[in-house]
């Protein structure tokens, strides 16, 4: 029994010496897996803040973009930033002294160059002047996102189509940063061409007989229709190239390409504005000038000027209701002009008014209308810049390639037609910066057709709240560059990381 009693004792012990081995791996194991943990999460939030910081860098570079396309758009001036009270934006987001790059050295013109060992790169000169330049900003400037802060330089540019931004983020702020990120954008300004026979920014209705297809020499996938909207219609039109829209598909076509429309992304519009237009005509087109004429409050007709609609000293003519200047005539009650069959071709620039036609039958051999609205930037107070069209046939653009654009809405009805399908091809634009109701002949028109449905405006500011197209042919030719806009570019996006 003894024996017995000490070999069970002994047992004993070594069970111990085993639950302690056991629980030493298990706190072992344990520990290395809790440090495991620990710097699994450390580095889970280092890549979250890392991706944080550069998303809320780029937030300011998209603003800062979209403020310099704003700028360039509807004045073809620059927008640096900070700067002062801008016709861009009447409160900046970023006021202050305008930044320049140096005059001389590295960086002289925005010029930076690699120094001798152990000196800088271009790289690194040009991302700390970016700093040391944003660390001089008033705090005003300190834009504040959900997920962080940032700050934006946009340097003087010697030529408006042509720049750079730099955005700054911190997290979670300024006064307190875990993460900075400076980020670098190089932007170039593109002529606009239409990438769509119609392209409209709303909801879009193409109906009854309606036929989209190429003018001569033009790949027909190429004559597509796109609503960043949603696309509905009657009928059976027929559209020889893809029909696609951003809002869901409900509708489709037996002659449509693929019998469908497709759900596709939103496609970038540019800005339409009548003064932009105005603005940079001349070195668009200068032969143009020489037939340009301002239809100006209370009937005044002036040739071009550089300064700006209806500046120009010289009087070509004062137009009433029973008075015709170039075949014009003007009704103060609507502030309408009026062409009338006895319009002598040339490019027509209505300063915040309407246009409209008389009666009867002609054909133009060059014609180019433009209408401006009031208060064009307000989509609560807009009014006017409106172009009604019927009856006057349009054989060719005065101003290369637009035949119409209206800062409001363009109607056009059935007994009209403008251009020809070629060979070779005679087109233009038709744009307008809200919507678009086009019901020209079978004859057609010939160019692209855009609606940027940029303000709602019900009659009667407007002529109408949605865009239609129906029973015209619209001949596409894409191959004209438009002259109403240019389109943001970016070259290069450089994250300088760890900067």
């Amino acid at each position: 029994m003894t024996r017995l009693r000490a070999r069970g004792s002994d047992d004993t012990g070594m069970g111990l010496i085993l639950i302690i081995g056991v629980s030493v791996l298990v706190f072992a194991l344990a520990g290395a897996a809790t440090a495991v943990a620990v710097n699994s999460i450390s580095q889970s939030r280092e890549r979250t803040t890392f991706e944080v910081s550069l998303a809320t860098a780029e937030i300011g570079i998209d603003r800062a973009l979209s403020d310099v396309q704003a700028a360039y758009s509807r004045f073809g001036v620059d927008y640096p930033i900070p700067g002062p009270i801008s016709p861009a934006e009447p409160a900046p987001w970023c006021a202050g002294t305008q930044v320049h790059y140096p005059t001389a050295g590295n960086g002289a013109g925005g010029v930076f160059y690699d120094e001798p060992a152990p000196g800088p790169t271009a790289e690194q000169a040009e991302r700390d002047w970016a700093r040391a330049q944003i660390a001089l900003l008033p705090t005003s400037c300190i834009q504040t996102d959900e997920s962080g802060q940032y700050m934006v330089l946009k340097p003087v540019s010697v030529n408006p189509k042509y720049g750079r931004i730099y955005a700054l983020s911190a997290l979670p702020s300024f006064a307190d940063p875990e993460r900075t990120r400076l980020v670098k954008a190089e932007y170039i300004f593109m002529p606009y061409r239409p990438t769509h026979a119609i392209l409209s920014g709303g909801d879009l209705e193409i109906s009854s007989s309606t036929l989209v297809r190429p003018a001569a020499g033009v790949d027909p996938d190429t004559a597509g229709v796109h609503s960043n909207g949603v696309i509905t219609g009657v009928g059976n039109p027929t559209v020889e190239g893809p029909v696609t829209s951003n809002g869901t598909p409900t509708w489709t076509s037996g002659n449509f390409l693929g019998g469908t429309v497709t759900q596709q992304p939103v496609v970038a519009i540019p800005y339409v504005s009548a003064r932009q237009f105005y603005m940079t005509a001349e070195e668009k087109d200068p032969d143009a000038i020489a037939d340009w004429y301002d239809l100006c409050a209370g009937g005044a007709v002036r040739p071009y000027s550089a300064s700006g609609p209806c500046t120009s000293p010289v009087l070509t003519g004062t137009a009433n209701t029973s008075q015709e200047i170039r075949g014009w005539s003007f009704n103060a009650g609507t502030n309408t002009w009026i062409a009338t069959r006895n319009a002598l071709p040339g490019t027509y620039y209505a300063h915040r008014a309407n246009i409209n036609v008389s009666n009867g039958n002609a054909t133009f051999t060059k014609m180019t209308v433009i209408a401006e609205a009031q208060n064009p930037e307000n989509c609560g107070t807009k009014v006017y810049g409106n172009i009604t069209w019927d009856h006057y046939d349009m054989s060719a653009p005065a101003y290369q390639n637009m035949f119409m654009l209206a800062d409001t809405d363009i109607v056009t009805h059935s007994n009209f037609s403008a251009g020809s399908e070629g060979p070779p091809a005679v087109s233009g634009m038709y744009v307008a910066g809200d919507q678009i109701d086009m019901a020209t002949s079978s004859q057609g028109a010939v160019g692209a057709v855009l609606a940027a449905d940029q303000c709602e405006t019900p009659p009667s500011r407007g002529l109408i709240t949605a865009s239609v197209v129906k029973n015209p042919a619209v001949y596409f030719d894409p191959n004209a560059e438009s002259p109403f806009s240019s389109v943001i570019t970016v070259t290069l996006w450089l994250d300088y990381t760890g900067g």
